[in-house]
C-alpha cells in the first residue's frame, strides 16, 4: 500500500487518487496512520460486508431470545470494549 504524509497528500491529490483507483492510499498524520483512500467500487464492496456481517449478527441475537443461551459477549463485556477503546482516542 502506497503512504503519504497528510501534507504530501494535499500536494500531490491528483497522484493520490490515480494511485487509490488501483490500490487504497494511506495517509499519515504527525507519523501515525490517520485515514485511507480508496476507489469508490472499494469502499462500496467494504461497506456490503460490513452490512452482512451486522445482518448475520443480528440474526444471532434474535436466534438466542428462542434459545434461552445468550449468543456471543454480554453487554457489559461490549460495553467495557467499547469504553476501552474510546478511552485510547
Amino acid at each position: 500500500m502506497n503512504t503519504f504524509t497528510s501534507n504530501d497528500a494535499k500536494q500531490k491529490f491528483g497522484e493520490v487518487i490515480e494511485l487509490a483507483l488501483q490500490e487504497p492510499v494511506s495517509i499519515t498524520r504527525h507519523g501515525r496512520p490517520s485515514v485511507v483512500v480508496t476507489s469508490d467500487a472499494d469502499y462500496r464492496d467494504l461497506l456490503a460486508c460490513k452490512y452482512e456481517r451486522l445482518k448475520d449478527e443480528v440474526a444471532k441475537g434474535f436466534d438466542s431470545f428462542g434459545s434461552g443461551v445468550p449468543a456471543g459477549p454480554s453487554v457489559d463485556e461490549v460495553a467495557a470494549k467499547v469504553l476501552k477503546r474510546n478511552s485510547k482516542r
